[in-house]
């Protein structure tokens, strides 16, 4: 359990550190109240359907749910909901530079919890149409195991997004 709280401990010092460097970050883009839906970036290798909404021009809050589910009754059905708050960290004029922060339940048989906490890029190519990717340290708890990992998972794969 000491191990676990210094993980988290550590994550949490790392994200700390992304924010204290912000003075008077501007966005320029208008995105306050803007809610983007779409496929995001898969979460451990499971696809998720995601809705972004967007509280300030810089700040924003995420669901997202993914599901596998397979004819062999319960044996290999899988699930993934949590949620992330992301801020951004630079802004040009079709992308924006961010940092996120997730919390998620994932269930492959045992469940478990994942935390997140990492950088990422959203690109506008059209003006309600975004894509976007992300890399990150996550720590999983739960299911008789505690691990640290790097992800980049979400590099060569990429999030859609349409906002309304």
């Amino acid at each position: 359990m000491k191990k676990t709280g210094l993980l988290l401990l550590g994550m949490i010092l790392l994200g700390s550190v992304t924010f204290a460097g912000q003075k008077n970050p501007v966005s320029t883009r208008p995105l306050a109240e803007k809610i983007g839906v779409g496929f995001s970036i898969p979460f451990a290798n499971l696809p998720v359907l995601a809705g972004r909404y967007w509280l300030t021009d810089i700040a924003a809050v995420e669901c997202f749910l993914g599901f596998r589910i397979d004819d062999n009754h319960n044996s290999n059905n899988t699930y993934a909901f949590g949620g992330k708050f992301l801020y951004v960290l630079k802004s040009y004029k079709n992308l924006n530079l961010f940092s996120a922060a997730s919390l998620a339940l994932r269930s492959e048989g045992t469940t478990y919890s994942v935390i997140r906490s990492g950088f990422g890029i959203e690109w506008f190519a059209l003006d309600d149409l975004s894509l976007s990717t992300e890399a990150d340290l996550s720590l999983r708890v739960g299911g008789g195991q505690t691990s640290l990992e790097t992800s980049v998972e979400g590099i060569p794969r990429i999030g859609i997004r349409y906002y309304l």
